[in-house]
């Protein structure tokens, strides 16, 4: 005989994996949404209305088209893999990352979020994402003194290039050699990582 308890630990089981399933619809149909219309010409309601359910679950989940924005940006991996491997190989990875970049190498809709870029929720998303992915995970990946602003020098090299590929497209930089441009890159987010004691 099903104790009660068991029965019950059954149905939210079930109930879980709803929400999961509910959720990841959401997020599914916000991607999708965002890639191919833009950021700022989405409502919560049309994302609501994509996924099949009702707008007071993205709030419920998410807090808002914001924290919606978050969790697709986060799911995104801006940064794959540039922190698993040797410290001295580092520069290397990061320049190549930025090469890849500036070539073109971003994913639809990191393309369509750099034209909504002027978008205040996207801005602060940007940020915060940029301090939780990026700089202080260097931060403590990196060894010595100085490391926060070592790391906050290879951010400003990476901020740069983003810069760059909005306001003009970093036409001269897309056409150029990739394996110059890594090797100079290379130098150059080396020089930003050097203790300053060396």
């Amino acid at each position: 005989m099903d104790r009660p308890d068991t029965v019950e630990t059954c149905a939210d089981r079930v109930r879980v994996r709803d929400r999961e399933a509910t959720r990841q619809r959401i997020l599914d149909s916000a991607r999708e949404l965002f890639t191919s219309d833009g950021y700022a010409q989405v409502s919560s309601r049309t994302i609501a209305s994509h996924a099949g359910v009702n707008v007071a679950l993205i709030n419920r989940y998410f807090g808002a088209k914001r924290g919606l924005l978050a969790e697709v940006i986060a799911e995104e991996a801006v940064f794959p893999g540039i922190f698993e491997g040797e410290p001295a190989t580092l520069p290397r990875r990061l320049a190549e990352h930025l090469v890849c970049r500036a070539k073109g190498g971003a994913t639809p809709l990191q393309r369509a979020l750099e034209r909504s870029a002027g978008d205040p929720d996207l801005q602060a998303v940007y940020e915060e994402r940029l301090r939780s992915a990026l700089l202080e995970p260097l931060t403590r990946y990196l060894d010595g003194p100085d490391a926060r602003v070592r790391a906050s020098l290879v951010v400003t090299v990476l901020m740069g290039m983003g810069l760059l590929r909005r306001v003009e497209g970093a036409t001269a930089l897309a056409e150029h050699d990739a394996g110059d441009l890594t090797e100079r890159l290379t130098r150059i987010i080396s020089a930003c990582l050097a203790d300053s004691a060396a």
